[in-house]
């Protein structure tokens, strides 16, 4: 008799399991930090890059490519692409003419590489187009000629990618709502086909999502670090979500703060630079936090200046800082620090 109860229960708890699956996802889960204090100051270790004669703008982002440091100047009235030997930081070239001709750059947006074929892919958002520059000829040649990737559709484009190949990029994209506003996820995109497959999960509690993020093909990692909320999203290279982790000055209810505003995977660590000041009173990040690439806490390193935008030299094992500071441009030596 026991014996038909225990195999009844059993049963009622297979079909229960079936009808009314847990909530929570496979593969997924919640991590709550309640404080990131375990904090180290860089200030010292800061360096300054001189740029020697050429002339930056205020708005410039940096990234490294193979041997190169590129640096899209936004602000520009003259060359809005530069190019320095990323080891000495000597200058090289600069190219992009400001203008609406079919040579030339009416609103730059992002830089992306294609290591196989040595190409720079420059992105100009006014004439919804990516323009092409072979990087050889390019450094041979200053008058150099490119040529038109691809033209876009600006509605469905990401606003910043990393290219994988043609039919593989990820990035970071803009969704119009009904609302007359728009979210920002990431996800996958193929340029050849211009499909998009959008990460398909928001927060409940954010209306307005807002993200930077960062993607690492060998760890299998996308992450979000959201603008709004003290929030990072991690997820699989296919756009599930694996795991959400909250820091401690997480509010569902938004607090009119800005968090995060830049992440990169550096190595095995994903390094983000946080704020979590008032949106009106000056809202760059002066932090870094360091998580593992499970979204754990690490440590945060203490940078002290105002910080734009930055991005990671795996080779030298630094970061490159474009500041809003009388130091525009500096690295930092991840020597010993992570």
């Amino acid at each position: 008799m026991k014996s038909i109860q225990r195999n009844t229960l059993l049963i009622i708890f297979m079909v229960l399991t079936v009808c009314f699956p847990s909530c929570k996802q496979e593969g997924t889960g919640e991590k709550w930090q309640k404080q990131r204090n375990e904090k180290t100051d860089v200030r010292n270790r800061i360096r300054e890059i001189s740029m020697e004669d050429v002339l930056i703008g205020a708005m410039a982002k940096s990234y490294v490519f193979d041997d190169y440091l590129i640096i899209a100047d936004y602000r520009s009235m003259e060359k809005m692409v530069h190019i320095f030997n990323k080891n000495t930081f000597a200058p090289l070239c600069s190219f992009g003419d400001p203008g609406q001709g079919p040579k030339e750059i009416t609103v730059l947006g992002t830089v992306a590489w294609n290591p196989e074929k040595r190409e720079l892919y420059v992105t100009d958002h006014g004439q919804l187009r990516i323009l092409g520059y072979q990087l050889d000829s390019l450094l041979q040649n200053s008058d150099y000629e490119p040529f038109v990737k691809l033209k876009v559709n600006g509605m469905n484009f990401p606003n910043d990618y990393c290219y994988i190949n043609d039919t593989l990029a990820y990035g970071s994209f803009i969704q119009p709502t009904s609302s007359s506003t728009f979210l920002q996820t990431s996800g996958k995109w193929n340029m050849q086909t211009g499909e998009i497959k959008l990460t398909a999960y928001t927060h409940p509690a954010d209306q307005k999502k807002r993200i930077s993020y960062a993607v690492s093909p060998a760890s299998q990692t996308l992450v979000e670090c959201n603008g709004r909320y003290d929030l990072i999203s991690l997820y699989n290279l296919e756009g599930e979500l694996q795991c959400n982790v909250y820091g401690p000055n997480w509010d569902e209810s938004g607090d009119r703060k800005k968090h995060f505003s830049e992440v990169q995977i550096c190595g095995d660590k994903i390094i983000a630079l946080y704020s979590g000041q008032d949106w009106n009173k000056g809202n760059l990040g002066e932090i870094f936090h360091v998580f593992n690439m499970k979204g754990d806490y690490l440590k945060t390193l203490v940078v002290g200046r105002p910080i734009n935008y930055f991005c990671y030299d795996k080779d030298n094992n630094r970061i490159i800082m474009n500041l809003d500071d009388e130091i525009q441009f500096a690295y930092l030596d991840l020597e010993g620090l992570l």
